[in-house]
């Protein structure tokens, strides 16, 4: 089925229900999972003590995020039950910023059936992605963020060394100002969606097919092949603000458009092995330090906000309690007054790196 994945046009929709599904019925039964069970806890009517600000929030996503795949009052109840089935299921985890896309697109491939979706779900974030990723301190991510800027290095040299100067040039001479690497802020967001806010669709689904099949290092190839497809044009910016301007510009091509083809695309990512990336990743596993819990914890939360459409009908009340928070999480990257609404710093809302045009707010740019 690798192989077959890995094909022109990858697997036949007809079969990747199957698939996917067969693969996480196997992850449940090694787990020794009494399925019937915990689908009767995870689906159960009886409302559990956290179930109102779950779903309070999981709400405000769904309304927040545009989760185009799944639009309309019934649409969205099921995308609800699922997403608090499977907060029901883990609730270490809970529910975080950007499952709704995950669980709209896995929902879509199981032709709405909800206990299997959550199946999938349970697989994909448990049995497939890498430990720690969706975890309070935010490990997983953190690790891979790292060892992606590792890899960029290594892979695509000469793509990593002129972001790094334009890094460097967009820093504080003083030494007062730092500017994280250009990358992250994308990265990030590519890595807790899979993709989902960043490819069309069917190319999406041939990530996942891979991803299940091959694992989870399939995220940072796929993270590189993407970058190396927009090599050329990132490597004619001469500064920062450039950079940001086109890749707001670029990304939003390669999702609405299709600019990006997606046969060429999966070509680059299979043939590009990373043997080291084991090695890398335990390197950084026990040489970095996690977010703490209370930033992380605003970051999961907080990241819902840099994926708002237009906010404008929206109390003064929200707007202030949005600003804290995203204040709250910059505050852990040094960045906090960049995200202070125009009445609270008197300036405009979007720090100046960010398109004018995107109505999207800003996301955190990462150490």
């Amino acid at each position: 089925m690798q192989m077959v994945a890995r094909l022109q046009g990858g697997i036949p929709p007809e079969f990747r229900r199957t698939l996917w599904l067969t693969l996480a019925d196997k992850h449940l039964q090694r787990r020794g999972v009494d399925w019937p069970q915990a689908e009767r806890l995870c689906f159960s009517e009886w409302s559990n003590p956290d179930d109102d600000e779950l779903g309070v929030q999981i709400v405000k996503d769904l309304h927040r995020t545009g989760c185009s795949m799944f639009c309309g009052q019934s649409n969205q109840a099921v995308l609800k039950r699922v997403l608090l089935a499977y907060a029901r299921w883990n609730k270490a985890v809970g529910y975080c910023q950007g499952f709704n896309m995950l669980a709209a697109l896995i929902l879509q491939v199981m032709d709405r059936n909800e206990p299997d979706s959550v199946k999938v779900m349970i697989y994909l974030i448990e049995g497939v992605l890498p430990e720690s990723y969706f975890a309070n301190n935010l490990r997983g991510l953190s690790v891979d963020m790292a060892v992606f800027r590792d890899l960029l290095r290594l892979r695509l040299p000469q793509l990593s060394r002129h972001l790094e100067h334009l890094q460097m040039d967009a820093g504080d001479n003083t030494g007062t100002s730092y500017e994280p690497p250009l990358t992250n802020v994308f990265t990030m967001q590519w890595f807790l969606t899979l993709f989902c806010n960043c490819l069309p669709q069917p190319t999406v689904l041939r990530v996942w097919d891979l991803i299940f099949l091959e694992g989870n290092q399939i995220l940072l190839r796929t993270a590189l092949a993407i970058w190396d497809h927009l090599a050329d044009r990132i490597m004619a910016v001469s500064s920062a603000d450039e950079f940001y301007s086109i890749m707001g510009v670029l990304t939003r091509e390669i999702l609405e458009f299709g600019h990006v083809d997606s046969n060429r695309l999966m070509k680059t990512v299979v043939a590009m092995q990373c043997p080291e990336l084991p090695a890398l990743r335990d390197k950084y596993m026990y040489n970095i330090t996690p977010w703490t819990s209370t930033v992380s914890s605003g970051l999961r939360r907080g990241l819902r906000l840099f994926y708002n459409e237009d906010d404008s009908g929206d109390s003064g009340d929200n707007s202030d309690q949005d600003d804290d928070e995203r204040i709250a999480v910059a505050a852990a990257f040094g960045i906090a007054d960049l995200f202070r609404s125009p009445r609270r710093r008197g300036e405009a809302a979007a720090p100046r790196w960010w398109p004018r045009s995107s109505r999207r707010a800003p996301p955190p740019r990462l150490e």
